[in-house]
């Protein structure tokens, strides 16, 4: 992991920009996407990854088609909706 240390300046709107050494290393392009994630007192800046959620969902059938009887019954009885909701906010989806 790369340490490096740069300043902005926050305006009064509240906006900044995320210096071109940061972009650069974080392949952060025009129109992009960042998420901004609290940690332990710390700000944690990221580039958010797209993901096809159609895929996701798709692979989560396929793997409930192939898993044992066992790991899915359950999940028949909840509310599958919530279930979903719930692996795609673990996938941070």
């Amino acid at each position: 992991m790369v340490n490096i240390l740069i300043t902005t300046k926050v305006d009064k709107m509240g906006r900044t920009v995320i210096p071109s050494p940061i972009r650069k290393i974080l392949g952060i392009r025009e129109g992009d996407h960042v998420e901004w994630v609290i940690e332990e007192g710390r700000v944690v800046v990221r580039k958010k990854i797209q993901v096809n959620e159609d895929a996701v969902r798709r692979r989560f059938k396929e793997l409930r088609a192939k898993a044992p009887k066992c790991f899915v019954e359950k999940e028949e009885r909840e509310d599958k909706w919530a279930l979903e909701y719930w692996a795609l906010a673990k996938l941070g989806l």
